[in-house]
């Protein structure tokens, strides 16, 4: 038989035919497109879902501005030879718009990436931080005269060898805490009013006379004291407190008051329902305690054989069939 007659009769199955090649990609393609048919999405869901999704991205964001002002607040001051105790006023806007967003914790790291670099944690200081001696963990720290117990001697304190090395003077680090304290410990992807933070420096604190020099706070404003010795007393009174001379303390009593008004409404005791004519008067006795009657002898008792003027009967064994038992002395149980 000549083999080029049967050629077309056979088939190769080494190889595939083109529709069945299309016909395999259009199901796989049939199946990656396929959805299942079920409810459609709770609008609900959706929005709370977005919800989250856009917290998350403002988080983000802020987090990414906090790291560009560290980058930028490392390149502070702009001279190399400034005076930290009078900055220049382009240094103190920079510095002042930069740490609207921060967080106590971000202006630590703002101090550690300083110290990293071998300067000041002072943002507006060019000097290098100090090193102390690596040996010791601990420092002793001697205040002024005058400081101790009572006033007298010199007030001790033991500090991390970290602590001193954080600026290159104590007024430095003094400088720096005092900016630290104003920071808002709230995320600034949470604040409502993210504009609503005024930072002062510790010079211009002193110079408004919000600090003295040992930088303790001063009292800025007489209504408030005012109004602390207005309210003090040495027990309770009936008379009416005295009206609070702020207007938000006004506002905010009356609010009490009227709060306090509804809830005693809604307990029913509420001066406005409950008069004095409508009050039910109530008038308290003592009961007179009858004392108990004393035991009597009887005449029957006087025979014995009694339980408080109860006589058991005996009763007959033959006439109920049941010849009497022998007990036995030692049994305790069986009662006679």
């Amino acid at each position: 038989m000549d083999p080029s007659t049967d050629a077309p009769s056979r088939k190769s199955i080494l190889k595939t035919s083109i529709p069945a090649v299309h016909a395999c990609s259009t199901t796989a393609g049939s199946y990656m497109n396929y959805s299942p048919q079920g409810k459609s999405a709770n609008p609900r869901h959706l929005a709370i879902a977005l919800h989250h999704a856009r917290h998350i991205q403002a988080q983000k964001d802020a987090e990414a501005i906090i790291l560009s002002h560290i980058e930028h607040l490392m390149t502070l001051p702009s001279a190399p030879d400034a005076d930290p105790t009078s900055p220049s006023e382009e240094d103190v806007s920079a510095l002042k718009s930069a740490l609207v967003p921060f967080q106590p914790s971000d202006y630590d790291n703002l101090i550690l990436e300083r110290n990293i670099d071998g300067r000041c944690g002072y943002a507006l200081c060019p000097m290098p931080h100090r090193r102390e001696d690596p040996k010791a963990k601990f420092r002793i720290i001697w205040g002024p005269k005058g400081s101790g117990p009572g006033g007298r001697g010199k007030e001790m304190k033991v500090v991390p060898k970290e602590q001193l090395e954080k600026w290159c003077s104590d007024e430095c680090g003094e400088r720096a805490l005092y900016i630290r304290v104003q920071l808002n410990e709230e995320p600034a992807w949470e604040r409502v009013d993210r504009q609503n933070l005024n930072i002062l420096l510790l010079e211009e604190g002193r110079q408004r006379g919000e600090t003295d020099k040992k930088g303790k706070q001063a009292v800025s404003s007489m209504p408030i004291v005012e109004d602390k010795f207005r309210n003090l007393s040495l027990g309770p009174s009936v008379e009416q407190e005295p009206e609070p001379l702020d207007p938000r303390q006004r506002q905010a009593a009356a609010s009490r008051a009227v709060h306090s008004e509804l809830l005693a409404m809604e307990k029913g005791d509420s001066p406005i329902t409950a008069l004095d004519e409508e009050k039910m008067s109530a008038r308290i006795i003592e009961k007179d305690a009858m004392a108990a009657p004393a035991p009597t002898l009887q005449p029957d008792s006087m025979q014995g054989g009694s339980i408080e003027g109860f006589h058991p009967q005996s009763l007959s064994y033959s006439m109920q069939g049941t010849p009497p038992t022998v007990h036995d002395p030692t049994d305790d149980d069986i009662l006679l």
